[in-house]
């Protein structure tokens, strides 16, 4: 494994440490956008993740959730252009919403893009301490030991799960698609951190999950660790995945074409 791994797994250590220590604070929450809102923990496990990998790798750069959009163009254009830039999709804090109300789950979630793809992923639970991580073509992993989806291959015996949106578009469109597929699946699911729900999916917890509104920072880390898992991540049409593709639909893999049915 690279150096730059075991710095992704000891940054969103740290974020998480920043997290549950903020965790019974009073809240100091901003609106962002309509439905989108920042907390005081956000920008603080955001300077936590940036310093320890700085610490290690000072020329590196980073996309973050809670960085300048104009800013972001330029670096993606880097990253883009040229093989030997490290940047960093960062989410500091995954849950935002959970988090501000004292709901769980939450987590941070952390990326390595290079040569035009995710190259490293970790995501950090800091409630259950579970750390989830994988590096291209290395396979995925949870606190070090090795995870793979499931082997269920019916829609009968799935559970599947879903994260809504902020625009009403998209909430009506989710509820349209995922309403058929509950009348068949076993259970359905909705966790309030995208990251999270990929990577139960990376974990064999549940068969697939869907998201049709996502930033890079949302999916990048978790996208990487469902591949390194055995699993299958596409768009709704099943086109392959980009940081920017913004519609995600995640499986075992023995369930996706199924599952792609509902969203044509």
């Amino acid at each position: 494994m690279s150096q730059r791994f075991f710095i992704a797994q000891r940054a969103a250590r740290a974020a998480g440490k920043v997290l549950t220590a903020k965790w019974h604070d009073a809240r100091n929450i901003r609106y962002k956008g309509k439905r989108d809102i920042v907390t005081d923990a956000d920008y603080a496990a955001d300077r936590v993740i940036k310093q320890t990998i700085l610490a290690r790798f000072p020329n590196d750069k980073f996309v973050s959730e809670e960085g300048d959009a104009v800013e972001h163009k330029r670096l993606w254009a880097q990253a883009n252009t040229s093989d030997e830039v490290a940047l960093w999709i960062v989410d500091p804090l995954d849950g935002t919403t959970n988090y501000a109300r004292m709901i769980y789950p939450f987590c941070t979630s952390i990326a390595l893009y290079r040569a035009g793809a995710v190259q490293i992923g970790a995501i950090y639970d800091p409630i259950l301490d579970e750390l989830f991580s994988a590096e291209r073509g290395r396979g995925a992993f949870l606190n070090g030991k090795p995870i793979h989806v499931s082997a269920i291959r019916s829609l009968e015996q799935a559970v599947f799960g879903v994260e809504w949106g902020r625009a009403l578009s998209i909430r009506k469109r989710s509820a349209t698609i995922f309403l058929p597929i509950l009348q068949r699946v076993m259970a359905g699911r909705t966790f309030g951190s995208a990251a999270l729900s990929f990577c139960h999916v990376a974990a064999g917890r549940v068969e697939g999950h869907a998201h049709l509104s996502l930033s890079p920072w949302d999916v990048a880390a978790a996208a990487l660790i469902i591949e390194e898992a055995g699993g299958k991540i596409t768009t709704p049409s099943g086109a392959a995945w980009t940081v920017h593709s913004r519609e995600y639909v995640a499986s075992n893999g023995h369930l996706h074409a199924t599952l792609l049915k509902f969203f044509r």
